[in-house]
């Protein structure tokens, strides 16, 4: 009886505390992640998505977004939803939207999608797009070259 008492208690015990171990992991993977500007490219085709975790406000990147979008005198707005924090503009060839998603009370993704562009000078644009963002409002981003 007491082997089988000892046996469900250490049961539990593991039950309980593994389940707060993988979260506890999950945060920590996604901490090593913030900041970093993941982009993928096809230069061919002229398609790049490219998109960033900061630890921020997405009300404040939106703004902070819209108004550098707006600063440029060769972009065109195309539409702008500010309650879903969304943007499409065009600048020369190439059409973007970029999102900003609201992960939590302080954490945000910037995902910028583009299309119509097939020069380096033209990807570069998107990421150096975010990283003006993420200095705009305070966040340490960088892309995995540096």
């Amino acid at each position: 009886m007491f082997k089988k008492a000892k046996g469900l208690i250490l049961g539990l015990v593991i039950l309980l505390l593994f389940p707060s171990v993988a979260p506890a992991q999950a945060v920590f993977l996604a901490r090593k992640a913030l900041g970093l500007v993941s982009r993928i490219a096809d230069q061919a085709q002229g398609h790049e998505t490219a998109s960033v975790l900061l630890e921020a406000d997405a009300n404040k990147v939106f703004t902070a977004a819209e108004r550098i979008i707006r600063e440029k005198p060769e972009n065109e707005i195309l539409s702008k939803d500010a309650a879903e924090r969304s943007i499409s503009f065009r600048h020369g060839d190439r059409a973007i939207t970029l999102k900003v998603a609201r992960l939590q009370e302080d954490l945000a993704q910037i995902l910028v999608v583009s299309s119509g562009g097939n020069t380096q000078q033209d990807t570069d644009y998107v990421v150096n797009g975010i990283l003006r963002i993420c200095k705009e409002v305070g966040a340490h981003c960088w892309t995995g070259n540096e």
